[in-house]
């Protein structure tokens, strides 16, 4: 019987195969003696990872002025972290490709991602956010627990959707599960050694209240929230949910917060359809 969140990830670990590609990338980007040629040339032999690196490069996720037509340019303009964040975000998003769909609404669950990941990214730019490289990716994978317990663990899983407004999905997960979603995610991240500065804020922004926490981490705990708001229209009161102190610690106003939802609902198709992610 699983009980713990790290039991849930290694039995996904197991399920759920990382593509041959991602592991000969993340081996030699890890390599200090790679070059960018050298990635260049391992991205150019899968097509369809081609096609999502040059959809993303193109998006507003980036906006820039010129089309980036080759891998090696996306390498150059982009730059080597952004590249490995993008590649991470592939591999992952892969391994759950053929997640039965009878049990989830995968589109939903994608959709849901997507939006924290684009609020990360766009209040992270506007207010300097500090160690927020990799803040896209942990908005993106911050709930991929629940694929990994929705597998093994269906009929609670389902149970922990069924949430309303006297309850966060996070507490009854807790209730159900003794952890979080977001528990679950960390643990396979780490199995899947993806980079701290993406499993770091997934582990610790639940309690974001606490001292001295990273601001990558209190503005994930802002964006998962929104997410779940914007999903959710009128289930949460947005003052009381979202958290008026970790705003007020970042200098994020709530008219920050609405701009956010809008670039992400209108960019938000888009990146979905770049990443593959829309059924």
């Amino acid at each position: 019987m699983l009980t713990t969140a790290l039991q849930y990830a290694e039995k996904a670990e197991k399920l759920c195969v990382l593509p041959d590609v991602y592991l000969r990338l993340q081996e030699m980007m890890d390599d200090e003696q790679s070059t960018l040629a050298d990635i260049a040339g391992i991205i150019a032999l899968d097509p369809a990872l081609t096609s999502k690196l040059l959809k993303v490069a193109n998006s507003a996720l980036f906006n820039f002025p010129r089309e980036i037509g080759t891998i090696s340019k996306a390498l150059a303009v982009l730059g080597i972290n952004e590249v490995r964040n993008l590649i991470n975000t592939y591999g992952v998003t892969s391994a759950f490709a053929t997640i039965d769909t009878s049990i989830i609404d995968m589109d939903r669950f994608w959709e849901v991602s997507v939006d924290c990941a684009l609020l990360c990214k766009y209040l992270a730019q506007k207010k300097n956010i500090k160690n927020a490289k990799g803040l896209f990716v942990s908005g993106l994978l911050h709930n991929i627990g629940e694929l990994v317990v929705m597998q093994t663990d269906p009929k609670k899983a389902q149970y922990c959707q069924d949430y309303d407004k006297n309850e966060t999905p996070w507490q009854r997960q807790q209730d159900v599960f003794g952890f979080t979603y977001a528990d679950c995610s960390a643990e396979l991240l780490n199995l899947w050694q993806l980079p701290q500065s993406i499993i770091s804020p997934i582990e610790q922004y639940h309690q974001a209240y606490s001292e001295d926490k990273d601001e990558a981490i209190s503005l994930l705990y802002i964006c998962t929230r929104l997410a779940l708001l914007n999903s959710h229209p009128g289930m949460y009161s947005k003052k009381s949910f979202v958290g008026q102190h970790i705003m007020d610690d970042l200098g994020i106003t709530f008219d920050d917060l609405d701009e956010a939802v809008n670039f992400c609902n209108i960019e938000g198709m888009s990146i979905l359809s770049a990443l593959s992610l829309k059924a």
